[in-house]
């Protein structure tokens, strides 16, 4: 019998434990034992890393959906076979920037399989959207208009917080995460089109992140605030609208939260982005064809629509298979019109090498400043954005040369 080592991230401890579960299930279909590893976010880079650099350990491995660009460069990845790729559905089966993430642009060769995505939400209370006039479609959908919705909730004073957002700073990347859906939607980019130079510092990308912070300014002072946290103190009644993840508003619409009819959902932006995880293969497995073969059958397995159907029922995972999306939320779902604009303008990161470095980079300095700001109200917002992201993009410009 062939046994494969699976080292999976989870974010929660049920997710650990039905995927447990769903290896079962494998092992009853194919004969194949897997010995799941488990690793945590905040530290499973370096594992990642060792498992690359050492070419041992784990055959098949669960990443975080921008990792897995630095990976390949590293020679630590080979493609995966395109008779693979087609069983699996290809492109097409995945939600677009779930797959832009496992793929190579210039021979668009293709490293990983999107297991899940991933994107934050606005939820929000309709009642208190109604009194406020806001039309939940374009109430947050740029950057101006969210910052004139949350000046409109305030004045209902109807809440403890008429705003809140997540304040999860590093190690995590959540603030680079939600900070780029206001640098798209104003206009600006993370990288030019070479992918030489970043543009933390240019116009459009500096008018997004002034407006994030300013917003991020409006939450109360902590050092850590999660999605959940958010979303609970929403259900509570205790804010009028929130940034959390579609994760943890269809936890609490299967739960059947209190209140939850009142509670609407909007895409966080017009180009929210998107994350998830992936599943990849490593290149010293290729050396073992029965670990290889493996390797592949619970790739199969994994991103079947029906296992990503029963991850989500089990543990509200967000499949990455379009098909899956669908019958998850049909029309009449809360969750509809945030899956729908994340198919269609949801956006991810360009897969180059150093991709890993520039996130780590501008996750520290950008988590930096947010604190900083958040704790002190009298520092000037826009000199202090400027200087940070001025120096930041020195810096990395001329590592990407």
């Amino acid at each position: 019998m062939t046994t494969i080592e699976f080292s999976f991230i989870p974010d929660a401890d049920t997710d650990y434990q039905a995927i447990m579960d769903l290896m079962t299930d494998f092992k009853r279909e194919t004969g194949i034992d897997v010995r799941l590893k488990r690793m945590e976010w905040d530290n499973a880079w370096p594992q990642l890393i060792s498992i690359a650099t050492q070419g041992q350990g784990a055959d098949i491995s669960h990443v975080g959906s921008t990792w897995v660009s630095s990976l390949m460069t590293m020679n630590a990845l080979r493609a995966i076979p395109s008779h693979i790729v087609n069983k699996v559905g290809g492109e097409q089966a995945f939600v677009h920037s779930t797959w832009t993430n496992v793929i190579t642009e210039n021979d668009r060769l293709v490293y990983g399989i999107p297991l899940s995505a991933y994107v934050y939400i606005v939820a929000y209370r309709k009642d208190l959207l109604q009194q406020a006039k806001l039309n939940p479609v374009t109430a947050f959908a740029t950057p101006a208009a969210l910052e004139e919705s949350v000046r409109c909730l305030e004045a209902l004073h109807a809440t403890q917080n008429a705003w809140l957002m997540p304040v999860v700073p590093h190690p995590f990347n959540d603030f680079v995460h939600m900070a780029v859906c206001w640098i798209w939607s104003s206009g600006g980019h993370i990288l030019d089109n070479r992918g030489k130079q970043v543009l933390f510092n240019s116009p459009a990308a500096l008018v997004g992140l002034k407006s994030f912070l300013r917003l991020l300014r409006r939450v109360p002072d902590t050092d850590y605030l999660g999605a959940d946290e958010c979303m609970n103190t929403l259900i509570q009644g205790k804010a009028s609208a929130v940034i959390t993840d579609a994760r943890a508003l269809n936890a609490a619409i299967q739960n059947k939260a209190p209140d939850i009819e009142n509670i609407g959902a909007a895409s966080l932006m017009s180009i929210p982005w998107s994350g998830g995880g992936s599943m990849i293969v490593w290149r010293h497995t290729h050396g073992y064809p029965d670990r290889l073969e493996a390797s592949y059958k619970l790739i199969d397995f994994m991103v079947r629509k029906q296992t990503m159907m029963d991850l989500a029922n089990s543990c509200y995972a967000l499949p990455s298979r379009t098909d899956a999306l669908d019958e998850l939320f049909p029309p009449d779902h809360t969750l509809r019109p945030v899956m729908l604009q994340l198919i269609s303008t949801g956006r991810s990161y360009r897969p180059i090498a150093l991709w890993h470095r520039i996130e780590h980079q501008f996750g520290v300095e950008l988590g930096t400043v947010a604190m900083k700001l958040m704790k002190d109200p009298n520092l000037d917002l826009d000199s202090t954005v400027e200087e940070a992201m001025e120096s930041l993009a020195y810096r990395l410009n001329l590592t990407l040369g």
